[in-house]
C-alpha cells in the first residue's frame, strides 16, 4: 500500500495515480476523447494512468497500441434505450456483482483518482466510496439523459435518485460544452442540497488537429451548382431520431426540383428501426440514388476533404465532435441551432446555421456557399483557425491536467463560471 500523503506532496514525492472508467468499448467520439486525454497526460509523466473498459473493443486495441495500460471488467451502462423492468433490474444486479471485481482491482492498484469518462455509468462513483482511502472521483459529463427526448435513455435507478447519487460522489464535474453545464449544473446543484458545494467546469473536447490534413482554400473551387458535377455533402454520427436526418433528405428533394444536382452519403450506424425509418425517407422522397446509406467508418478524414460541405440536423448536440473535425479537415459546416452546436459552428463565421425544423431555411444556407465562393472560403479559412485554437488536443490536456493538480492539491477555485 502506498503512503498517505497530503496534497502538496503527491506532487513531489510520486506520480499521481488515475484510474479511467469507460462506459464503452468502442471509439466513437467519447472515446476518442477519452484516447486523447490519456495520451496527453502520460505524456506530461506525472501520471500513472489505469483504464477498466468493458470490452475487448476498438477502445483496447488503442490503448494497446500506445502502451496504455488497461484491463477488461464487463460492467453495463445505466441509462438504456430499452425500459423494460427485467432488462434495468438485469443491469443492476449484474453490475452490483462486477463493483466487486472493480473494487478489487482499484485496491491493488491505489488511485489517487477515479475518472468515469461519462454519467453512462456509475461503477466508477461506487467503487470509489467503497475504497479506503477514498480516492478523489471525477464525473466528465458528454451525456443527457434521465428524458426519452434528447435520445440518451433513462437512468435505470430513476432521474433523481441517480442526480442524487451523481452529487454525493462528485469532487469535480466536467461538463464538455457551456449548453451541457447549464443543464445539467442547476440540476446536480439542487440533488446535492445545501450542504455540498459542487464543483462544475467546462473543458471542451479535444482533437489531435495535425492528423487532420485540408488543403489551402485558395485551391478550393465553387461547389457544383447543377451544371457539372453534382454537389456533395455528408453527414456522419449515430443515425437516431434526435439527429432529424429526415430534413437533410427533404433539402435534397427541395435542391433537385430546383435543379441543383446533389449527392448525400450518410456515414453512421443506429439500431435497426431507426435505420429502417430513414431508409424509407429516403425511398418515399424517390432519392434513392442521391442520398446513401453508408454505414459506420471510424475515419472520415478522407471523405471530409472530397466533400463540399458536412451537414448536421441534429437536435441534441452536447459537444459535435463531427463538426469541429470537418472545420479542421476544410469542409465547410451547415448545422442546426440546437443544443452546443452554436459553440462550435458560429454562423457567417465558422460556419453557416439553419433554423431547426425548417428544412427551406437549410437549403437557402447552403445556396449560400454554392453561390458565393468568397463567403465559402472565408468561412474555411476561420473554421479551422477557431477549431486549432479551442478545440485542440493541448487545450484539452492542459484544461484538465489544471484540474487535476488543483483537486490534489486539495485548493479551490470557482468553478465553471471561470473557465469559459
Amino acid at each position: 500500500m502506498r503512503p498517505s500523503l497530503s496534497g502538496k506532496e503527491k506532487e513531489y514525492y510520486y506520480k499521481t495515480r488515475i484510474l479511467f472508467i469507460s462506459h464503452s468499448g468502442e471509439l466513437y467520439g467519447a472515446e476518442r476523447s477519452l484516447l486523447t486525454l490519456v495520451c496527453g497526460l502520460q505524456r506530461l509523466d506525472r501520471y500513472e494512468i489505469l483504464v477498466v473498459v468493458p470490452d475487448e473493443g476498438p477502445l483496447a486495441r488503442a490503448l494497446d497500441d500506445k502502451d496504455i495500460p488497461f484491463r477488461i471488467i464487463p460492467f453495463l451502462r445505466w441509462i438504456g434505450f430499452r425500459y423494460h423492468t427485467v432488462a434495468r433490474h438485469y443491469r443492476r444486479i449484474r453490475n452490483r456483482f462486477l463493483l466487486g471485481r472493480l473494487v478489487r482491482e482499484a485496491e491493488r492498484w491505489m488511485p489517487d483518482i477515479i475518472y468515469t469518462n461519462t454519467i453512462a455509468t456509475p461503477a466508477g462513483a461506487m467503487a470509489a466510496e467503497k475504497l479506503s482511502p477514498r480516492p478523489l472521483h471525477i464525473w466528465h459529463a458528454r451525456e443527457l439523459p434521465g428524458d426519452r427526448s434528447t435520445g440518451f435513455g433513462l437512468f435505470d435507478y430513476g432521474t433523481e435518485s441517480s442526480l442524487r447519487l451523481i452529487a454525493r460522489t462528485s469532487d469535480c464535474f466536467i461538463c464538455n460544452s457551456r449548453f451541457l453545464h447549464d443543464q445539467l449544473a442547476p440540476r446536480l446543484r439542487r440533488a446535492a442540497g445545501p450542504s455540498k458545494e459542487l464543483r462544475t467546469e467546462i473543458v471542451y473536447n479535444g482533437l489531435d488537429t495535425e492528423t487532420y490534413h485540408s488543403e489551402p482554400s485558395d485551391q478550393l473551387g465553387k461547389p457544383a451548382d447543377g451544371t457539372g458535377t453534382p454537389l456533395r455533402m455528408i453527414m456522419a454520427g449515430g443515425v437516431s431520431r434526435v439527429k432529424h436526418y429526415g430534413e437533410a433528405v427533404a433539402a435534397v428533394k427541395i435542391l433537385e426540383l430546383a435543379g441543383v444536382s446533389v449527392l448525400l452519403d450518410i456515414y453512421g450506424s443506429g439500431d435497426d428501426e431507426e435505420m429502417r425509418k430513414l431508409a424509407k425517407e429516403i425511398e418515399d422522397a424517390g432519392l434513392e440514388k442521391r442520398v446513401q446509406l453508408m454505414g459506420y467508418r471510424s475515419d472520415l478524414g478522407a471523405e471530409y476533404a472530397r466533400a463540399d460541405l458536412l451537414l448536421i440536423t441534429s437536435r441534441m448536440e452536447t459537444f459535435g465532435r463531427v463538426a469541429v473535425e470537418a472545420m479542421l479537415a476544410g469542409c465547410p459546416v451547415v448545422s442546426s441551432d440546437a443544443g452546443a452546436l452554436p459553440e462550435i459552428v458560429l454562423d457567417g463565421e465558422t460556419g453557416l446555421v439553419y433554423r431547426s425544423g425548417e428544412p427551406e431555411h437549410l437549403v437557402r444556407q447552403i445556396r449560400k456557399l454554392i453561390d458565393d465562393p468568397s463567403l465559402r472560403n472565408a468561412i474555411i479559412n476561420r473554421a479551422r483557425e477557431y477549431a486549432e485554437t479551442h478545440f485542440s488536443a493541448e487545450r484539452l490536456v492542459t484544461e484538465i491536467d489544471r484540474i487535476l493538480r488543483d483537486l490534489i492539491a486539495g485548493t479551490k477555485t470557482t468553478g465553471a463560471d471561470d473557465t469559459g
